[in-house]
């Protein structure tokens, strides 16, 4: 069996592979390409500034940092650019932020300050003529309570807004006052409410301030009425449970009266049909039965029994005397006048 044709296939991948991995070695190193000078520059806060970093002139990469080091209370970076990219004694050296995951480059730039003479290969640009780290990680977390309530695009558009104008872009810091505007503009809404809430509870409180005897009257004898039954805890929860033993009987009773209520209401013919089909005689009755209630309790209210008076009686025994026997009492009768006790009259 030939091998010819797997071992070319392998040499092929294996050629490949290293070819990719070259690239992708080389774009990781970043590395410059042809001569270069190395100079150092002195920060007072060197923090997020690495090994492999970025040195850049007005946005363009020209080289990169060599190293970080610490010396003393002040960080040395030193660094390297192409040849024939000259520094002068006015060369202003900053850490600026590369992008929002927190990489950063080492930004060179002409300041208004020192001798505009060339720096020489080696030379040091002083603590003085440097703009230190910035940490925007703090200053992030205190737009966390604003962060909060806005959606993830409007925090994706000011964060990147902070960032591009922390890389002195004119374009962006104008961004960044728009996003501020609009935010201002949909905070004024809830702001407004608030303020009428502040300004409606200053009312309350007055309110509460002119009549604060009668609220210390209310909250003194909330506080007795507390006491007090705090007190008598024990013989309200005996009283609960009474009352308890008490409801657990109606409940029994009216269960044991249930079946006889239903077959009232439901037999057939039932009183509520009786009711419905005699509603006259009923309300005939109802009109009476004051009446005669009335005059029930004349007759009884001296004791148990029915006090009556008899004013006058006419009876006939016998029809043929009946026109006889009026007509002899009648005369009887001093004036031929009937007469009554006063009670009668």
């Amino acid at each position: 069996m030939s091998i010819r044709k797997p071992l070319i296939g392998v040499s092929l991948f294996l050629a490949v592979s290293f070819l990719l991995a070259s690239t992708v070695l080389v774009t990781l190193e970043r590395g410059i390409g042809g001569d270069t000078k190395s100079y150092t520059a002195v920060f007072t806060d060197a923090s997020g500034l690495g090994t492999g970093d970025d040195v850049r002139m007005a946005g363009v990469r020209v080289g990169r940092v060599d190293s970080v080091t610490l010396d003393g209370t002040v960080a040395r970076v030193g660094f390297r650019v192409d040849s024939d990219q000259l520094l002068f004694g006015n060369t202003k050296a900053s850490i600026t932020y590369q992008n929002v995951i927190g990489q950063r480059y080492l930004g060179l730039s002409l300041g208004d300050y020192g001798q505009p003479q060339i720096l020489e290969e080696g030379g040091e640009i002083p603590v003085e003529r440097t703009e230190p780290s910035f940490d925007i990680s703090a200053l992030l977390n205190g737009f966390e309570p604003l962060f909060r309530v806005l959606d993830p695009e409007q925090v994706d558009n000011v964060t990147s807004a902070l960032v591009s104008a922390f890389q002195g872009d004119t374009g962006s810091v104008a961004t960044l006052v728009a996003q501020t505007s609009s935010l201002a503009e949909s905070l004024a809404g809830p702001d407004k409410v608030l303020g009428d809430i502040i300004v409606n509870l200053d009312q309350v409180v007055g309110s509460l301030a002119a009549r604060h005897s009668d609220l210390d009257t209310v909250i003194s004898r909330s506080q007795s009425i507390v006491s007090t039954l705090s007190a008598r805890r024990d013989e309200l929860g005996t009283q609960l449970a009474r009352l308890s033993t008490t409801a657990n009987r109606m409940s029994e009773l009216a269960g044991q009266a249930q079946p006889e209520i239903d077959e009232l209401v439901t037999r057939n013919p039932g009183f509520v049909d009786h009711f419905l089909a005699n509603k006259d005689e009923f309300a005939f009755f109802s009109y009476n039965l004051p009446p005669l209630l009335k005059g029930l309790a004349r007759v009884s209210q001296e004791g148990s029994y029915l006090n009556t008076y008899l004013c006058s009686i006419n009876m006939t025994l016998i029809p043929s005397l009946s026109t006889v026997i009026p007509t002899v009492v009648a005369n009887a009768t001093p004036g031929g006048k009937v007469t009554y006790s006063p009670i009668c009259r």
